[in-house]
């Protein structure tokens, strides 16, 4: 199955381009955690091209037509409506694309290190979010935060409005990265404090720490307990603590 090259692409300009929760753990103490972006591009060639139903009804010796700039558009559009349902966001993404990729073999696989994807994000990012109302942007933000796990739900309320009063709602279009976010996620630790279940957190710790290696449980509790014992659990889930603060963390083996 030929996957077209839009498809490929959209899927890692919305993972970047959606709204970005406050981080579950902090990584350097968890681990690398994986990337959004390769996830959702990896997960797009499950998704059919319309190469592929254009010959799903012509002999099985056809070679099928190679794919243009123009056969791109419509299922590079489709997709991105079923994602953030917003006709002006999603033409103006089209147009980054056909700029970043107006030179490229739309016949060839798109690796998911390819220096054009980085390109076309920043380039959406940029002249695309301010078409996506805010509303949606929350809508988003609310639904990547819960994580279909209803017990964040008041967590991710308070996060919302904390997070605005020190952001725009454009900034949540990005990879949220930076000292400007880091500042308002931790003035949204302090203002939600109290509101994410610890038992929670801390199974959602454990299983980033110990990577599914019980030979590790002992190392991640004593880290969990050193974490705890220095912050909150809303500082500890919003990724905003200094690990070189933690006292005896660097002795837990």
């Amino acid at each position: 199955m030929r996957i077209t090259l839009s498809l490929v692409a959209f899927a890692l300009l919305t993972a970047c381009g959606g709204s970005a929760p406050p981080p579950s753990s902090p990584s350097n103490a968890s681990g690398p955690a994986p990337s959004s972006a390769s996830s959702s591009a990896t997960s797009a060639t499950t998704a059919p091209s319309s190469a592929d139903s254009s010959k799903s009804g012509a002999a099985a010796g056809d070679t099928p037509p190679k794919p243009t700039m123009d056969s791109q558009r419509e299922p590079f559009m489709q997709s991105c409506m079923r994602k953030m349902n917003a006709a002006d966001y999603c033409e103006c993404g089209w147009e980054q694309f056909r700029d970043v990729f107006k030179d490229a073999d739309l016949s060839q696989a798109l690796p998911p290190d390819d220096p054009r994807l980085a390109t076309l994000q920043q380039k959406t990012v940029s002249a695309c979010a301010s078409k996506l109302p805010e509303e949606q942007i929350k809508a988003s933000f609310l639904t990547s935060c819960v994580g279909g796990d209803t017990r964040k739900e008041a967590y991710c309320q308070c996060a919302w409005p904390a997070l605005r009063k020190k952001l725009s709602a454009v900034d949540f279009v990005g990879d949220f990265q930076g000292p400007r976010f880091d500042d308002a996620k931790k003035s949204m630790a302090a203002a939600c404090k109290g509101k994410f279940p610890p038992d929670l957190a801390k199974a959602d710790f454990m299983k980033d720490c110990t990577g599914g290696d019980a030979v590790r449980n002992k190392r991640c509790e004593c880290a969990w307990t050193k974490l705890h014992a220095k912050y909150s659990i809303e500082a500890i889930v919003s990724g905003t603590i200094d690990l070189d603060s933690v006292p005896g963390l660097k002795q837990c083996k």
